[in-house]
């Protein structure tokens, strides 16, 4: 039978500390997640109840009420994310032999549990490359096959998943490894060893309007601008925002560049955020999942490329999770 260490709510211990580098995360196993047996005999009754959905999963289909283990081990999932390390890493799912389809239902019932799927790219996203670049016309990264560095995700002012998942369905044999770094764990070295640095990080910075369907105006780049480092005035704690090429391209756009001050704390950030004490990379397998808190933990991948018979892909969500949330 599957088993989960961390199915459940608990009291915060001291390995939940969110202040994490990459050694003590790889040491810890609460951000490690195997499906449990009940939650799994669950989801096989309802496609049994509903084997319709898995062809065309519809959100105003999906609730909690008739999954109660799927809502319980999501409750302990999100708690994980919002109080603990940040970052969750799902395994099981590859192993029930699903299809597609029955995989993304369950994924997108996981969301569901966990908090609002926001629907600005439809309520779920494929992330694979549609052959374009990114750096040549205004699309975001997660079209292309590139590289990217470390960044969350949404560059849009408005727009601000709490949480971001990826269902693996298809992983690369060539690149592609997803890497994750705390940005918390940034934040408090660049206090103490550039706090200059720092300081301008705290300032807010245009970005370009990539959203598809957005207008990319003068009005709107001016419009679209908040810090990297924000002590979170939504009442959700201090955030991460950040993508670096998009923040260049909009500061270009509206004829206001980035001075050399502005350069250098950006390069003092990736190098944090790049150091080898605070980068984990992950494979991701078929089936697995990989959800980040993404006002916290930054997160990238390395380029991939496709070829016959493999085509790298995942499915995104984004969640806004409720600004009150269980408590530590």
């Amino acid at each position: 039978m599957l088993t989960s260490s961390v199915a459940t709510p608990r009291r915060r211990r001291a390995q939940d500390n969110p202040i994490w580098n990459a050694r003590l995360l790889t040491g810890r196993r609460d951000w490690r997640y195997t499906l449990p047996g009940d939650v799994v005999d669950e989801f096989v009754a309802y496609l049994r109840a509903h084997p319709e959905r898995a062809d065309h999963p519809d959100l105003a289909d999906l609730d909690c009420e008739e999954t109660p283990q799927l809502a319980e081990f999501g409750l302990g999932l999100r708690r994980g994310l919002l109080h603990g390390a940040g970052v969750a890493w799902v395994r099981g799912l590859g192993a029930l032999r699903l299809s597609p389809g029955e995989q993304r239902l369950f994924y997108m019932m996981l969301g569901v549990c966990m908090g609002r799927v926001m629907t600005e790219y439809g309520p779920i996203f494929c992330v694979r490359d549609r052959g374009g670049y990114y750096k040549k016309e205004a699309i975001p990264v997660s079209m292309t096959g590139a590289e990217t560095g470390f960044h969350t995700d949404s560059s849009a002012v408005d727009t601000l998943p709490d949480l971001v998942g990826l269902l693996c369905e298809e992983p690369s044999r060539e690149g592609g490894h997803s890497l994750i770094s705390n940005a918390m764990h940034a934040y408090w070295r660049l206090r103490v060893s550039a706090p200059e640095a720092l300081e301008l990080l705290e300032k807010e910075f245009i970005r370009d309007v990539v959203t598809p369907g957005k207008e990319s105006t003068d009005e709107s780049l001016r419009r679209n601008r908040f810090p990297i480092f924000d002590g979170g005035p939504e009442g959700k704690g201090r955030t991460f925002r950040y993508m670096r090429y998009w923040i260049e391209q909009g500061q270009e756009k509206v004829g206001s560049p980035l001075t050399e001050r502005q350069r250098a704390a950006l390069d003092v950030l990736d190098e944090t955020l790049a150091s080898p004490e605070n980068v984990v990379r992950l494979h991701l397998e078929r089936g697995e999942q990989l959800w980040v808190n993404n006002r916290r933990i930054a997160h990238g991948r390395e380029g991939y490329a496709d070829s016959p018979g493999n085509c790298r892909q995942l499915q995104r969500l984004w969640l806004e999770t409720p600004k009150t949330d269980i408590g530590p």
